[in-house]
This record gives C-alpha cells, structure tokens and sequence, in this order.
C-alpha cells in the first residue's frame, strides 16, 4: 500500500447544498464542534479536514465514509477504531488542507501559514544546529527556511504520536550531503517538505516508507462526489 499525500485548498464560500451534505457526513462532535467557530474559514477547515480523512480511508479500508469511526491517543494523535494498522494523519492551516495515508509505518504531516515572525522563536525551539542552519541564511531566506524547518519537526512528533511531550529543541532535522533532509537522533524516518503556494509550507514524515514527490491535489467537488 503506497504512501500517499492529498492536498484540499479550502474555498472561501461553499455551496450550500455541499456544506450541508459535508456537515451530514461528519461526527456529531465535529458538527458541534464546527458550530462554535466564530469564523467560517475555520468550521470550513474542521469540516473539509474530516471529509477529506473519511473520503480517503474509506478507499484503504472498504467502509463507506460514514461508516468510520476515530479513537486518539494520549497525546491527541488520531488513529481509526477498528482499522489501527491503518496509517494516517491530517493537518489544516490557512487556505490548506493536508492529509498523509497509506503503508503500514508511522506517518506525519504538517501545513503552515507563512507569516512574519520574530526569529528568537528558534532559538527557544530549534536545536543549537539547527539555529545555527537558520541564522547561516540570507536574511530574505530566513522566513521560509524557518517555516520549513518548523513544519518538518511537527511532521515528525506527529508521525511518532507523542505530540510536544517530545520537547523540539531536543532533535535536529538538517540536510545531508544529498539535499535529503533527515533526523539524526532518528535516521529511519523520512523527510519531505515543499511550499504548496508563496503563502503556506507543507511537510511530511514516514517511519521508513517512501514518500510521493508531490502531493495529490483534491477538490471540494471530488469528495462531494465520493460521498
């Protein structure tokens, strides 16, 4: 079973008759969840980020959608309920939607907004090498190599599943001599990282699988129809 990445970018007005239908196909929780929102563009994320989860393991299992049902770990990491050798993992963040599946290792994925940031942040979450990697850079690189390093660790303490009781500052994910980013403190894991527009970064990380090259690109219309 391959790896594979898929990418939603959350539009800003649904239709109706598709929000409705998405709302129908989603736990009570989230539907409750979706409700607080104060902003659309999040209940949106919440909503499309388990459609999209249901859409595509429902592919690896043979359920319909519907028919999934979720459990967490202690640390808040989803896995399916009755199909846990089943791997997954979503993240959402600004206009992006990311969801990694397949094989049977430990898998992590992670999408950031790029905003501007103070670059001391590093200093109190990135490892002394990886401080080092960032501050070595031109100023005008600082800001996406920062992101990109931030979304490779989370992808990491995802795919491992113990969230930040791993504390960031205590591994190094850096390239080596061939460009290839990797974990010393963890040379199994594979490492894949990428911007998916000028304004959001996207990472990636397997126990040892391969990861695609590129993300799969899907439509709000694609999973509408897939329900």
């Amino acid at each position: 079973m391959m790896i594979t990445i898929r990418v939603l970018q959350v539009p800003e007005v649904l239709p109706e008759a598709y929000w409705n239908h998405f709302l129908s196909q989603v736990s009570a929780e989230r539907r409750a969840q979706a409700s607080r929102f104060v902003r659309q563009a999040d209940a949106y994320r919440s909503v499309l980020g388990e459609i999209l989860t249901r859409v595509t393991l429902s592919k690896l299992t043979g359920l319909r959608p519907a028919e999934l049902s979720f459990a967490r770990n202690s640390y808040g990491k989803p896995s399916l309920s009755h199909h846990s050798n089943v791997q997954f993992n979503v993240s959402h963040s600004g206009d992006w939607i990311a969801l990694i599946s397949g094989g049977t290792v430990e898998l992590g994925v992670d999408v950031e907004k790029i905003a501007p940031i103070d670059m001391q942040i590093a200093e109190r979450f990135f490892s002394a090498s990886e401080s080092q990697f960032l501050a070595a850079k031109p100023t005008e690189m600082q800001r996406e190599t920062f992101y990109r390093l931030w979304t490779l660790k989370e992808s990491y303490i995802k795919a491992v599943g113990m969230g930040l009781s791993i504390p960031l500052d205590s591994f190094a994910i850096l390239p080596n001599e061939r460009k290839d980013w990797h974990c010393e403190q963890a040379v199994e894991y594979r490492f894949h990282s990428q911007r998916l527009d000028d304004g959001h970064m996207l990472a990636a990380c397997s126990a040892g699988g391969e990861l695609p090259s590129q993300p799969k690109r899907i439509t709000v219309e694609d999973m509408y129809l897939a329900l």
